[in-house]
């Protein structure tokens, strides 16, 4: 599990993730220190004004893959993106418009990001709009979504709806504040997950991540044992 980041920032210039081909070096090279095998490519899409082309996010996967070629980072990177959950997203939807979906667990799989602030409306309706196209739902780090730990309810309804659930890994150490290290760590003891990711996005964030990976791998230890 903890040899597959399944959501990164590392494509250089494309959002607020890597700055440069510099950047992306450093992550890439620690990601593979600490064990990662398989690299996911998350960036944003429908926010920050981007509105990739499946074409576009090939390109940008290829020309990462020729840079961490050249530095000789070897890690299998994935073609994929984080959907905000939005207007647009839901318009994509109804307009049978084509996903960047990945392969995961052998389903076919999307990865989309919940507003953090607002409550999200219809999330059980796009699970379904989704389960008929064949694409199951990744929701993003939902220890980020307000409300949750009010609401656990809702999160057991997502599930039965279809969706699967992200932990971003450095929710662990409070780099996302402490209410989402407290969710994350609860919902990491309940089995809540079913990917990790690092959701990295500069290379000071590489030390935090290593400390956070340790507590991941001693909860799934202690889940294997006897």
């Amino acid at each position: 599990m903890l040899a597959t980041d399944l959501h990164s920032h590392l494509i250089p210039g494309v959002d607020d993730g890597s700055r440069g081909a510099v950047e992306t070096i450093a992550m890439a090279r620690g990601l593979q220190a600490m064990g990662v095998t398989r690299l996911h490519l998350t960036p944003h899409q429908f926010r920050m004004g981007n509105d990739f082309t499946l074409t576009d996010l090939r390109r940008h996967v290829d020309e990462t893959h020729r840079l961490l070629t050249r530095a000789e980072i070897r890690l299998e990177l994935v073609r994929s993106a984080e959907y905000y959950y939005g207007e647009r997203f839901v318009d994509a939807l109804a307009s049978g418009e084509e996903l960047a979906t990945f392969q995961e667990g052998g389903e076919t799989c999307v990865l989309v990001e919940l507003p953090l602030q607002q409550p999200a409306v219809g999330v059980r309706r796009v699970a379904d709009a989704l389960a008929r196209r064949g694409i199951r739902p990744v929701m993003a780090h939902p220890e980020r979504v307000t409300g949750l730990a009010a609401d656990r309810e809702r999160l057991d309804a997502w599930r039965d709806a279809g969706w699967r659930f992200q932990l971003n890994l450095l929710s662990l150490t409070g780099h996302h504040g402490r209410r989402a290290e407290e969710l994350g760590h609860a919902f990491l003891a309940e089995g809540v997950y079913d990917f990790l990711g690092s959701d990295l996005h500069r290379p000071a964030q590489l030390e935090p991540l290593r400390r956070a990976r340790e507590i991941a791998a001693e909860h799934l230890a202690s889940e294997a044992r006897p």
